[in-house]
């Protein structure tokens, strides 16, 4: 993750630190969850470090909330239309990740995500709850699951359980375009008592 300016740093680490305290978590318990050191975690809250996309990532499912809700305006309708222009993008060296589903009512993500061509992994491993799938729309990619690699050509997919470690990579100069689904923790409308970071789906790069 590119680095965030300082206003935007200290936002996230106040949003970070009321996830926490409205899941009545200590540093320390957060910490053996998400295998990020006590200190770490402090830096991130007070502003003076940020996490990584990973990080971030891990970082939201311990505490019962999306990455892309860190970065989108909060929606609670029974339905909610997503135009193109309007996904939460999140942006990080060679992934782009764009959230087509948005309502805080919702029990999944469900978003694109484009690689861009280039060596090694485009993000560090990471697991979490539930379960995931994706279908590869172009281009070619590896999914990387716990020690195993599984190559995806247009039109192949894949389903996993997510508490293993697990992470991508592209094949080829080609960019891969793929779309994902995962479960979330708990979303229900009652529990969304924290304001996300941005209002405006800014792109966070």
């Amino acid at each position: 993750m590119a680095s965030l300016d300082v206003s935007t740093r200290l936002a996230l680490g106040k949003l970070l630190r009321q996830l926490r305290q409205r899941e009545q978590l200590t540093l320390a318990a957060l910490s053996a969850q998400v295998g990020v050191t006590v200190s770490a975690l402090s830096q991130f809250e007070t502003g003076k470090a940020e996490p990584s996309l990973g990080t971030l990532w891990s970082l939201g499912r311990a505490l019962n909330a999306s990455l892309f809700d860190f970065f989108a305006k909060q929606e609670t309708e029974n339905v909610d239309v997503t135009p193109a222009n309007e996904r939460t993008v999140v942006i990080q060296d060679r992934a782009r990740y764009e959230a087509i589903a948005r309502s805080t009512r919702r029990r999944l993500d469900l978003f694109y995500l484009y690689l861009e061509p280039g060596e090694g992994l485009v993000r560090e491993p990471v697991a979490h709850a539930g379960e995931e799938a994706g279908v590869v729309v172009s281009g070619t990619m590896d999914v990387i699951v716990g020690e195993q690699t599984h190559r995806l050509c247009p039109g192949d997919g894949i389903w996993f359980v997510s508490n293993q470690t697990h992470t991508f990579r592209t094949v080829g100069q080609e960019q891969c375009v793929s779309i994902w689904a995962d479960t979330l923790p708990d979303h229900a409308p009652e529990r969304q008592d924290v304001e996300s970071l941005f209002g405006d789906g800014r792109v966070m790069q």
